[in-house]
């Protein structure tokens, strides 16, 4: 079998910090219909990925992760032949999507993005058929991208005489519910009222607000990026919930997280996260660096603050509540304007 990579890939990668004890795969499902693998773990890892060819298959290594199973195998269909997850290792789980026999994939189409600091997602492009023919086996190794100088996280453009511009970004929406906590509470369900007021409140106070989404659809990352940077935004506050294992009710608490290397980005997540502390009773899990896509990508300040653990016992009583919701939002909108303030 002739494979025609094409190198080399421009494989977007999610990178957290390793944790010092080994994390867990939660959950994992291969999406036929979308051609799309989600990966849940109760803890942040750095996944790795590799092209092999004879037979064609794609594989992501999570290091410092365990499976806690015997190796599980999920027949898919006639592109995508199956998918399976093994601990390879004792800190290492793998997870293997292997092609068909006479189909292949473009590596630069892949993309691996994290959407949490515990989730992430591999969505594959469109399947090519291949011509038949002798190949010997080729190992790939998928770069990590570097971001170009032009993405480096900056103060906001001067824009006289115009009215700042804040993007607020609810995250998923649509078929992607985000993550699932006690009762079925549903991320997409929380974070949207939230973002709709934090946006009605930045009006209030003179600040364009721009909102990704206004409604139960779903928004891909790039799309985000590309509606902030088309707004000329000034700042950018992402809103999403947290979660973990459903057998960890005792996890609890506010994250905060901001692109490394953005000093603006950090003070801007600082600043509504210390302004959220003040105004709602959650607990306090800290403000911290991640290479979130929506993060990386941005060219102005930016932050993605995870509200709570729908998974959480304390945060998921208080999520479902209307007036603790509108508690949260405008203290996001207080710590929004207090940092257009501070610049």
């Amino acid at each position: 079998m002739k494979l025609r990579w094409l190198l080399p890939s421009l494989l977007s990668t999610f990178l957290i910090s390793a944790t010092a004890e080994a994390a867990k795969l939660e959950y994992w499902r291969f999406n036929a219909e979308q051609s799309r693998l989600d990966l849940i773990t109760n803890e942040g890892v750095q996944p790795k990925a590799l092209l092999l060819v004879n037979p064609a298959r794609l594989v992501i290594d999570l290091p410092g992760t365990t499976f806690g199973g015997p190796t599980v195998y999920k027949a898919i269909g006639q592109w995508v032949r199956e998918v399976r997850a093994a601990q390879v290792t004792p800190q290492t789980t793998r997870l293997v999507i292997e092609l068909g026999p006479e189909y292949t994939l473009r590596p630069q189409e892949v993309r691996v993005r994290g959407i949490a600091p515990n989730r992430w997602f591999v969505q594959l492009p469109k399947l090519q058929p291949l011509a038949l023919g002798p190949q010997r086996s080729v190992v790939v190794p998928v770069p990590l991208p570097k971001r170009p100088p032009s993405q480096n996280p900056g103060g906001p453009r001067p824009r006289p005489n115009v009215r700042v511009v804040v993007v607020v970004d609810p995250g998923h929406g649509g078929q992607d519910p985000g993550a699932i906590g006690i009762g079925g509470l549903r991320e997409k369900d929380v974070i949207l009222p939230i973002a709709l007021e934090v946006a009605r409140l930045l009006e209030r106070q003179g600040v364009n607000a721009v909102l990704t989404r206004a409604n139960d659809r779903f928004v891909d990352l790039a799309p985000r990026v590309a509606q902030a940077e088309a707004a000329r935004a000034n700042i950018f506050v992402s809103i999403h919930a947290n979660s973990i294992s459903l057998s960890r009710p005792d996890v609890n608490g506010l994250e905060t997280y901001y692109a490394p290397g953005s000093s603006s980005g950090a003070r801007l997540a600082q600043t509504i996260h210390n302004s959220l502390l003040r105004t709602v009773k959650v607990r306090d899990r800290g403000v911290r660096q991640a290479r979130f896509f929506v993060l990386r990508k941005t060219s102005m300040p930016a932050t993605l603050v995870e509200v709570g653990f729908v998974t959480g016992r304390e945060d998921a009583t208080n999520l479902r509540s209307v007036i603790y919701r509108g508690q949260v939002a405008q203290a996001i909108a207080e710590g929004i304007l207090r940092y257009v303030q501070l610049k």
